[in-house]
């Protein structure tokens, strides 16, 4: 089961669902509708206790769906008292589970997911627009999307879309029709931005076209309705751009990133280079070898058996095996 969303006379609807099998592959199926205020199905007793409307739980059961409360908390967990939200959370561990468990084997059955899927879900989980490696991460981690009807992965993508702030989405959409892969033609007298326009338009209606990836949904007239937010947030929203102050605290975070050894460390390692004869960059930078006869010919000099200092000695022969190490 899970909770589906969408607009009815300018005002958020919900119904409660179920994908099921269809053939070979999935499709859905309304449960119950919930209308625009869920919590109406909701009573509170006093304390913390309360419990879920039974013309819900009646009509559900009569579907087949035996939903016990753990199932209908995690439904409508948005619309229960903030008060139960923490105590829910503080019990159920498993919301807290971050890392996907192993795909099972009826999941396995049906089709992995969509490239499309794959590049939106890599991106709200990771916060990452590199996704040049994604086709080298493991399966598991796209668990959540496996065994889903087509509508009930689109309504996951838009309520953790939803957590997106607003300069963040145009980002996102660039990210996920892969925008950045975009090659101009430097031929052509149509503008850069017109190109990327087309360019966009094209990648949305080849994805709008895809029967495979809307299996189990209607085809319409018109732009698909799960696509359209796409559109709006390309050519409604500005692109993503850095006010003074976001650049100057980012260039600040850059230029502390590199990794700085302590004072302590930072004279060990100006010791070693004094010891052997180079600047310490220079010195990490020699094979094995190299460093193995720079190391002899110093040792020859410093051993105390021919005259050398027995300190100075143990000390170019600890920094050598730290060296070798390296």
């Amino acid at each position: 089961m899970y909770l589906a969303r969408y607009y009815k006379r300018g005002r958020p609807h919900y119904v409660i669902r179920q994908s099921y099998a269809d053939g070979a592959g999935l499709s859905s199926r309304d449960l119950f509708d919930l209308g625009h205020d869920p919590s109406q199905f909701i009573t509170y007793v006093g304390g913390k206790g309360y419990y879920y409307a039974e013309q819900l739980t009646d009509t559900l059961a009569l579907s087949g769906i035996d939903a016990d409360d753990a199932q209908l908390d995690r439904l409508l967990f948005d619309f229960l008292d903030p008060e139960i939200q923490r105590v829910i959370v503080g019990f159920d561990r498993s919301r807290n589970r971050t890392a996907p468990s192993a795909i099972t084997e009826k999941e396995a059955l049906f089709a992995a997911p969509h490239p499309f899927d794959r590049r939106r879900y890599h991106y709200l989980r990771f916060g990452q627009s590199d996704q040049r490696h994604i086709g080298r991460i493991p399966n598991h981690i796209f668990r959540p999307l496996y065994a889903k009807s087509r509508d009930e992965l689109e309504q996951y993508f838009m309520a953790q879309e939803r957590r997106l702030r607003t300069h963040e989405l145009s980002n996102y959409v660039s990210i996920i029709f892969e925008l950045r892969r975009f090659i101009p033609d430097r031929e052509t007298d149509v503008s850069l931005l017109e190109q990327m326009d087309r360019h966009f338009v094209s990648r949305l209606c080849r994805l709008d076209t895809d029967d495979i990836f809307w299996a189990g949904i209607p085809t319409g007239y018109r732009l698909r309705d799960y696509l359209g937010r796409y559109a709006i947030i390309y050519f409604d929203l500005d692109p993503p751009h850095q006010s003074p102050w976001q650049a100057y605290v980012e260039d600040f975070i850059n230029r502390h990133r590199a990794f700085r050894p302590p004072p302590k460390v930072r004279i060990k390692l100006e010791e070693a280079g004094r010891l052997f004869g180079m600047q310490w960059k220079v010195l990490k930078t020699l094979d094995k070898r190299s460093l193995t006869r720079l190391y002899r010919r110093l040792a020859l000099k410093h051993h105390p058996d021919l005259g050398g200092d027995p300190e100075l000695f143990r000390r170019l022969t600890d920094y050598y095996k730290i060296l070798l190490k390296r």
